[in-house]
C-alpha cells in the first residue's frame, strides 16, 4: 500500500471522508473557509484517492488546535492516523522556535482518547485542569 500525502482535496472528497465516519457534511462555503484558514491541512491518499485527513487552526505561535482527524472507515487500524498525527507534530516542530513551548489541544471523538494518549496528550478533567467544553451553534 503506497500512501502519499498532499494538501489537495476536493469538497466532495472531504465530505465523503466525513460521511465515512458518520460526521455531518459541511457546506461548500465552510469547506472553502477551512482550506483558506487552516494553519495545517494534510490529506493521506492511496492511488490518488483521499483516505484520511487532519488539520490545525490556531495562532501559529503558541496555540495549535488539532481538528478533523479523519481516517476513512475502510482504512482504519492501518497506522494512517498515526502518520497524520506525526505529520502534524512535525509541522508544529517546524513552526515553533527552539526553546519555545506550543500548546496543542484537541477534542477527541468518543473512545478515541487512548489513540491520542500514545502521542502524549493528557485527558481533561484532571487534577490541574477542568473539563474541555464545546457547543454546536446553528444559525436560524
Amino acid at each position: 500500500m503506497n500512501i502519499t500525502f498532499s494538501d489537495e482535496i476536493t469538497f466532495e472528497e472531504y465530505n465523503a471522508l466525513r460521511r465515512s465516519i458518520s460526521w455531518g457534511e459541511l457546506s461548500k462555503r465552510q469547506f472553502d473557509m477551512i482550506k483558506k484558514n487552516s494553519l495545517f491541512f494534510v490529506i493521506a491518499k492511496i492511488d490518488g484517492v483521499s483516505i484520511g485527513t487532519t488539520r490545525c487552526v490556531g495562532d501559529g505561535g503558541y496555540h495549535f488546535f488539532l481538528c478533523d482527524v479523519i481516517v476513512h472507515r475502510d482504512f482504519q487500524r492501518l497506522g494512517i492516523g498515526t502518520m497524520l498525527i506525526n505529520k502534524f507534530l512535525q509541522f508544529v516542530d517546524d513552526t515553533v522556535e527552539e526553546g519555545e513551548t506550543a500548546m496543542i489541544t484537541l477534542v477527541s471523538a468518543k473512545d478515541k482518547e487512548p489513540f491520542y494518549k500514545k502521542f502524549g496528550f493528557i485527558e481533561r478533567p484532571n487534577e490541574d485542569r477542568g473539563a474541555g467544553m464545546y457547543m454546536f451553534h446553528e444559525k436560524k
